[in-house]
């Protein structure tokens, strides 16, 4: 059976560690995992651009900063009893995180990270290239997320995409975890044959790996797909919601009022997200 065993988060010393640490605790806890995360030291932060070359003590000022947040990291990290390691890189500017993680991302099962929302600054170049580049989803919380909300009641965003396909083939060992698990179609006002019959087989594809799925129904335009799905979670009291990038636009290319760009900055829940 598919799980989870090796969950990857960024950590970075500020008060958006909390919320991510209990997201991947969470995960930790459930599926008995293990839990790397990754520190990234901007060393630009400290250099000065100057005709001399190398800024030899701004770079050390660099280095030592990094060590006392490093410290302070690996502190938060270890007092999750958890079984745990660090991984530190050296980068030279913000902008060259993004690549740096998806390196390591890659050979993880799951990465753990704050939905983008203005507010927790959570670098959305980060967000774009996982989802976009390491073939494996993101499970994104909220800043304030404390974990303590079982994962137990879920709902599937489908629309029969490739995309909601692969989302729902990464969230099978969380399903199978659920007690409560929805599949959601959100259809027009006039309704076809073929939309009476949209996800039928996802539901079915589900209860033959043992998840007593069910199907829900909702109406709403395509441009009122987020809103939709956000007071449907919510009237069906759901705490996790799986959705795959609908569309195969990048991050920067979506309109601001995307069901993607919308959901990922407006979830109340936590989010698996795949692409």
């Amino acid at each position: 059976m598919t799980t989870i065993k090796d969950v990857m988060v960024q950590l970075d010393g500020t008060s958006g560690d909390d919320a991510r640490l209990a997201a991947a605790n969470q995960i930790a806890e459930i599926f008995d995992s293990h839990i790397t995360g990754l520190f990234f030291n901007v060393l630009s932060s400290h250099i000065r651009d100057g005709l001399d070359g190398v800024d030899a003590k701004g770079l050390r000022a660099a280095k030592e900063a990094g060590d006392a947040s490093e410290t302070i990291v690996f502190q938060r990290l270890t007092r999750l009893e958890r079984p745990t390691n660090l991984r530190r890189f050296d980068v030279g500017s913000d902008t060259d995180i993004p690549d740096a993680a998806l390196l390591v991302a890659r050979t993880g099962d799951a990465f753990v990270a704050l939905r983008p929302n203005g507010r927790a600054k959570e670098p959305e170049e980060l967000i774009e290239n996982l989802l976009y580049g390491t073939g494996r989803h993101l499970f994104l919380v909220p800043d304030d997320w404390k974990g303590l909300t079982p994962l137990d009641n879920a709902i599937v965003a489908w629309n029969g995409s490739r995309e909601s396909a692969r989302a729902l083939a990464e969230a099978l060992p969380y399903l199978q975890q659920a007690s409560k698990v929805g599949v959601l179609v959100i259809q027009g006002k006039h309704q076809t044959d073929t939309d009476a019959l949209k996800a039928n087989d996802a539901v079915l594809h589900l209860r033959h790996h043992g998840i007593n799925a069910v199907k829900y129904r909702a109406v709403g335009e395509e441009d009122e797909t987020a809103d939709v799905l956000v007071a449907e979670c919510r009237a069906l009291g759901a705490n996790f919601l799986v959705m795959g990038s609908y569309g195969h636009s990048r991050l920067h290319e979506l309109l601001p009022g995307s069901t993607t760009s919308r959901i990922l900055r407006r979830s109340p829940i936590p989010l698996l997200i795949a692409h």
